[in-house]
């Protein structure tokens, strides 16, 4: 299989970007996971993936509507990396209990000798919190920052308005950010003030549309138009790892 690469960038800067691993002001996104971010293609569609580790085991992970297609054994997709598309071949794709959570992930054969620094937290963040969300617009590998031979995502920032957690198996996260078509199934990272470090709260699933009257000659029409509302939904993290744990588990 491809290896994914893991290693953790020393503060660097390049073109005027400082890539910083830690920030006492969370004010900046650590070098760590904008390297575990990546450009995924599955046929022709494209979307934003990234890696988390359990028990030394890394997982890739995305969007469900992107990877609806895989199977289960065996699936191949294929990820931006060392300029190029290269293909990755998991071990197995894990779906959360809930159809309704957007979310996938991939058991890989990779190991990592010490746990990753942005782990993931399903608490701990507030209403009204700064959360950040990675991703790559368009699936344009043009529209990236470069660091040598590596692409980075895309970085916005965005606020929690909502979290409705009315179905315990599928908690929907709503936030107030602008994203674009190539962010579903990026990572949505906070900064916990209980722990003092940077964690992953969500998987982005996409924008929630609205609809515009449109002029023509001063007139407006009735004619709808599908527009970015500036609400990002996401779903919790904490349905990526509980069906981690549940697969581990049937494992003999």
């Amino acid at each position: 299989m491809r290896y994914l690469p893991t290693r953790v960038m020393a503060t660097v800067i390049a073109f005027g970007l400082w890539l910083v691993p830690r920030s006492s002001g969370q004010d900046a996104v650590p070098a760590e996971i904008l390297q575990r971010t990546f450009l995924m293609k599955v046929g022709n569609s494209t979307g934003t993936a990234f890696t988390v580790d359990y028990k030394g085991t890394i997982y890739v992970i995305t969007a469900r509507h992107l990877a609806v297609d895989l199977p289960e054994s065996k699936p191949v997709f294929q990820l931006w990396l060392n300029n190029r598309w290269e293909d990755l071949h998991p071990v197995r794709k894990i779906l959360p209990t809930s159809a309704d959570v957007d979310i996938a992930l991939f058991e890989t054969e990779q190991k990592t000798p010490q746990p990753f620094q942005v782990a993931t937290a399903a608490q701990g963040t507030t209403l009204g919190q700064q959360v950040w969300f990675l991703g790559y617009p368009f699936g344009d590998t043009a529209m990236t920052s470069r660091m040598e031979n590596q692409i980075l995502p895309f970085i916005k920032r965005g606020t929690i308005s909502a979290i409705n957690g009315s179905n315990p198996e599928a908690v929907v996260l709503y936030i107030d950010g602008f994203n674009n078509p190539g962010f579903s199934g990026g990572p949505i990272v906070y900064w916990s003030f209980n722990e003092h470090a940077y964690r992953i709260l969500g998987v982005v699933q996409g924008f929630r549309n609205d609809t515009a009257k449109v002029a023509v000659n001063g007139q407006r029409l009735d004619t709808n138009v599908l527009v970015n509302s500036g609400i990002l939904t996401a779903y919790s993290i904490k349905h990526a790892i509980d069906a981690i744990e549940a697969a581990q588990k049937k494992l003999p």
